[in-house]
């Protein structure tokens, strides 16, 4: 039983975090195999893929897809389908859209652990799609929420200028009408955006809330040249694509831009995977480079420690383990799976593991798991951190919601503040509130 997964790498330069990502898509798939509680007498099979760039993917994406070096057209016969079951990935917004219609024509399922656009909730447009990562809608909520309560009023929105960033943009705009909320000043960022201008800018508007929603790499831009032109005494606040950061927090100078708030998803210890990795790094993590036509199988890799991996920023790490196990599940479901053994007399093809994949009910590290009728998580959770002088993202505050409900706690105590008196004045004096 062939079980695809693609993961992507941000293509540029190698980031560790999905570095870490890849390692986790691997070891849940070994977990799986090496039980017979889930899929026994079935093993899965997967090929992994480095999203390096749309141009450059797309011959193993057409690889996956295709039966003897053809792609067939929607509504062939099933026997002359890819061996392909189900797509794990890909990570960024922009990269899904990209390649998520070529697996929407035969409804093979994409399900999608980094992917946080609201388009992906269409189902008209995206009919097989499904993630394990809250959608843009949810963290929003969540930093309007933070602003509200410190009640700041005058907010600049800074977003990476692609269909992720631009999504938050349009939601934060929606999510603050009708509030005390203005919106002073906002700016897409992009590889060869001028810094300087957005920093001179904000200091003319009197700018003191900056709202950054933007990929690791993109904050990490923005924020060292924060350091390096002296802005000082604002509060940043993170989306969740880069809050648990691990270079930044150590970057020399972090302390003199002001404080650092953030909304992130729920560190979840996934037990077995440092092991994994310690087992791993004894191996070449590498034997195919060379021997591969496209830039998907190429690595080198042997300069990174199994600690380096380990300690990397672990954001979107759960949402890949459960996507992984999404699949399994609805693989157990179709295959007729129990008492020690699975159907294997039924072949099992992608709109079969789509319908039990919609019918997701399990748990997985004592959290259930669900899919809304719009392929989105039904229930979910967020930790509100604040960078503090150690470097460290501590907790300060929760955010849980359910279909009908939700519960926001901040305890402001924990915030040392790195800002002037002026800015303090703008922070409520209570330090505790709960919202139901």
């Amino acid at each position: 039983m062939n079980n695809s997964f693609m993961f992507s790498i941000y293509s540029k330069h190698f980031v560790l975090s999905s570095y870490r990502r890849f390692q986790l898509m691997r070891f849940s798939v070994e977990e799986i195999n090496n039980s017979s509680q889930l899929l026994p007498n079935v093993s899965l099979g997967y090929e992994i893929f480095d999203h390096c760039s749309d141009v450059q993917n797309f011959p193993g994406i057409l690889k996956l897809i295709s039966f003897n070096d053809l792609i067939q057209p929607w509504g062939e016969s099933d026997d002359i389908l890819s061996k392909l079951i189900a797509v794990v990935g890909t990570y960024t917004s922009t990269e899904t859209r990209t390649v998520a219609p070529l697996f929407m024509m035969n409804l093979i399922p994409v399900v999608s652990y980094g992917a946080a656009s609201s388009i992906f909730s269409r189902k008209q447009n995206f009919p097989s799609f499904l993630r394990t990562v809250q959608p843009n809608e949810d963290v929003i909520e969540v930093i309007v929420k933070i602003v509200q309560y410190f009640t700041w009023s005058w907010v600049a929105f800074l977003n990476v200028d692609d269909d992720y960033g631009n999504d938050g943009l349009t939601l934060f705009i929606k999510n603050i009408e009708d509030t005390e909320i203005c919106l002073a000043y906002t700016k897409g960022l992009n590889h060869n955006t001028d810094y300087s201008s957005i920093f001179r800018q904000i200091e003319s508007h009197r700018i003191h809330i900056i709202i950054v929603f933007a990929p690791e790499w993109t904050a990490e831009a923005l924020i060292k040249s924060a350091i390096e032109q002296n802005v000082t005494n604002k509060v940043w606040i993170a989306g969740d694509a880069w809050s648990l950061n691990k270079r930044l927090p150590s970057e020399k100078g972090i302390k003199n831009i002001g404080t650092i708030l953030g909304v992130a998803e729920q560190v979840v210890t996934i037990p077995g995977f440092n092991d994994f990795i310690y087992a791993s790094k004894n191996q070449s993590c590498c034997e195919s480079a060379g021997k591969s036509m496209f830039c998907n199988q190429a690595c080198n890799c042997s300069w990174i420690s199994a600690k380096d991996v380990i300690d990397a920023d672990p954001s979107f790490n759960f949402p890949v383990y459960a996507a992984v196990y999404a699949v399994a599940h609805a693989l157990h479901n179709a295959l007729q799976c129990g008492s020690g053994t699975c159907n294997g007399n039924s072949t099992v093809y992608p709109h079969m593991v789509l319908a039990e994949l919609k019918k997701s009910n399990f748990t997985l590290l004592n959290r259930s798991f669900e899919f809304n009728e719009n392929g989105d998580p039904k229930y979910g959770s967020y930790s509100i951190v604040f960078w503090n002088h150690h470097g460290h993202a501590e907790e300060v505050g929760t955010y849980g919601f359910q279909p009908s409900s939700f519960h926001f706690y901040i305890n402001s105590s924990k915030i040392q503040w790195h800002t002037n008196d002026k800015v303090k004045l703008l922070v409520r004096d209570d330090k505790q509130v709960v919202y139901s």
